[in-house]
């Protein structure tokens, strides 16, 4: 059904872009309005002609998950808006808000429900039931887990935490339906009201999941640290390239879902002609862009591989790194010979777990260089890594 959705109202659907990926979207919110008009409409009329109290509460959350769902869409038409003097970035981290709210109304439903279980738990009444209760219950049970599937594939399929927040939401929506139904059947059979205590269960639940999305949302908008297979697919491409060889400073900046830009500096050597060097890194920004559909901006640093003495001192600097700390390590590695002293320049990458011993590491891998040649004159930059 989803496949059959998707090859109906998206054109040229195969692979996800940044053109059609907006279409995703809006398919996914309008069906969710949709499908959530229905229930509230069916649920309101079978609340008042059984006078269930419950499922009357039900119906009324399905109608807050059709704005949910149409705030979906317009998050989605707002992110897709292209760059302008304001944001020359784009629009796509408003994506990353529409999820933030789907997140805090999962937390609000999950407060709810804690209030009204206590509620029951305090004062047990037994649930209403007849057929057609159980009849409308089961149906809103399947059209929730097909909408909570359709919700994650289509989530998945585009990286979309908007809709992976509305998954969560419709999976909890489908459990409480379920809850309503097994008390039901379990106050009908055996005369036992357990609403109040399997509601908090599933309050807690809710209010769990909505907690983890929340924090799923707010992360990237923070500036978390990028996904490490895509840090890994980068390294490996750039290094691929004949002509390079190594890189540092990379730095990948998300401004939302399918918009990324990666910076990195690129070790060439100094021997390579500049308009060959030039072609070098062009060549593999495109290729960035192609295999990972991210922006690519490459800084060149020319390193001398050919000169004894240079690997010479690099080899006797990594070495005393190690010594100190295994895992530091050092890049833009420089030497200034002078009468009487050889600078050398670099800069070294302490892990955030050390940086509260930064200077101090830094400080005994001076001593250190200096106690292999008193004419070392160390020039170090200490800085973290963005990775």
């Amino acid at each position: 059904m989803t496949r059959l959705l998707i090859r109906l109202f998206i054109r040229n659907y195969d692979p996800v872009t940044a053109q059609n990926r907006p279409a995703y979207g809006k398919l996914a919110g309008n069906t969710g309005v949709i499908a959530n008009v229905i229930l509230f409409a069916a649920k309101l009329l079978c609340g008042l002609l059984s006078g269930s109290v419950a499922i009357l509460a039900d119906a009324f959350n399905n109608l807050s998950d059709a704005a949910s769902s149409v705030m979906t869409v317009i998050g989605f038409k707002l992110s897709a808006a292209p760059p302008d003097r304001e944001h020359p970035f784009g629009h796509g981290r408003i994506e990353y808000l529409s999820a933030l709210a789907v997140a805090v109304f999962i937390m609000i439903a999950g407060v709810e429900l804690a209030m009204s279980a206590i509620e029951k738990i305090l004062s047990p009444v037994l649930p209403a039931f007849s057929p057609l209760m159980l009849i409308m219950l089961v149906a809103a049970i399947g059209v929730k887990g097909w909408l909570a599937v359709f919700y994650r594939h289509i989530g998945r399929r585009i990286d979309s935490p908007t809709l992976l927040a509305a998954f969560a939401d419709s999976r909890n929506d489908l459990l409480c339906t379920a809850a309503v139904l097994i008390c039901a059947v379990v106050g009908r059979v055996w005369q036992i009201a357990i609403d109040g205590y399997v509601g908090l269960l599933i309050a807690v639940f809710v209010l769990w999941s909505g907690f983890q999305m929340l924090r799923r949302t707010v992360s990237p908008l923070l500036g978390q640290a990028p996904d490490p297979k895509l840090v890994q697919g980068i390294t490996d491409t750039v290094l691929s390239f004949d002509g390079i060889l190594g890189l540092h400073d990379l730095i990948v900046h998300n401004y939302g879902p399918g918009r990324v830009i990666v910076s990195l500096h690129a070790e060439v050597s100094v021997n390579t002609d500049l308009a060959t060097a030039h072609d070098l890194i062009d060549r593999a920004e495109k290729e960035l862009q192609r295999q990972f559909r991210v922006d690519a901006c490459i800084h060149i640093d020319p390193v001398d591989v050919e000169d004894d003495r240079f690997n010479e001192l690099l080899l006797i600097t990594r070495t005393v790194l190690q010594d100190v700390e295994p895992r530091l390590s050092l890049h833009d590695f420089r030497v200034v010979s002078e009468p009487g002293e050889t600078r050398l320049l670099f800069d070294v990458t302490v892990p955030f777990d050390l940086k509260g011993e930064a200077q101090m590491l830094i400080q005994e891998v001076e001593r250190r260089l200096k106690a292999v040649d008193d004419a070392f004159v160390p020039v170090i930059t200490a800085e973290h890594g963005y990775l």
